[in-house]
């Protein structure tokens, strides 16, 4: 615990002293894969010379510009950021079997594939340990080169350590938004695993063997096994 709030006070240190980068959204899940990313600066037309920034808080992320504008579309209506060489997707219209995930703002992701992509979320009690970010990080904004001197450091920007990860589960999106707007995502759950590694015995042992359903289904258990089956690539979380 204390090593967890050491680093995440560290990586807030760290993004205080870096200097903004350009980040980039798209509207869509088509906008994603046709690789359609504009540049949050253009969207603000010389509205503000602020940085687009990053806030973690409550287990989400937030993006802010300080153009009323710009700040509108990126919490309502786009479907995912490229801050650096990460993914954040807003979870404003996902849902899983019509259900509303956890949370409301924009959670990491990694590529799945050649055209999908992996949301890792968490359930708001189940990441008590996150809460206390008043610590540090909470109320903190970073930039782009922030993100990548946390990533020097230690574990992936946020992603302080196994512990972190164990309290998240993972979610498929692979398609546009339905007519109502509402973007359907897959649980990456015993089911949707099984099916994945239904003609590799060996993977599937070893999913298997994390043991409860708890530990089985969080991502610090799916990760690794997807990134053996080659659908997630070895960097894009540690």
């Amino acid at each position: 615990m204390k090593k967890n709030v050491f680093v995440l006070v560290l990586f807030c240190c760290l993004s205080m002293m870096a200097h903004a980068e350009i980040a980039k959204y798209c509207m869509s899940y088509s906008d994603f894969v046709a690789g359609n990313w504009k540049s949050v600066d253009e969207l603000t037309q010389g509205r503000t010379k602020q940085a687009c920034q990053m806030k973690f808080n409550n287990n989400q992320f937030r993006f802010k510009t300080g153009d009323k504008v710009a700040d509108k579309l990126l919490k309502k209506e786009a479907f995912a950021v490229m801050y650096g060489e990460h993914i954040y997707v807003n979870c404003r219209n996902l849902r899983v079997n019509g259900t509303y995930l956890d949370i409301s703002g924009y959670t990491h992701a990694v590529c799945y594939g050649k055209d999908k992509l992996c949301v890792m979320a968490y359930k708001n009690h189940d990441a008590s340990f996150l809460l206390g970010l008043g610590l540090g990080l909470a109320g903190c904004f970073v930039d782009n080169t922030a993100l990548k001197v946390g990533m020097e450091v230690g574990s992936i920007g946020l992603w302080v350590g196994n512990e972190y990860l164990s309290r998240a589960v993972c979610y498929l999106v692979d398609s546009d938004a339905q007519p109502d707007g509402k973007i359907a995502t897959t649980r990456m759950n015993d089911d949707f695993m099984e099916k994945l590694l239904n003609n590799d015995a060996p993977l599937l042992e070893k999913y298997k063997a994390a043991g409860n359903k708890h530990n089985r289904q969080s991502a610090s258990n799916v990760l690794p096994i997807l990134m053996e089956k080659g659908l997630v690539s070895t960097s894009a979380v540690y």
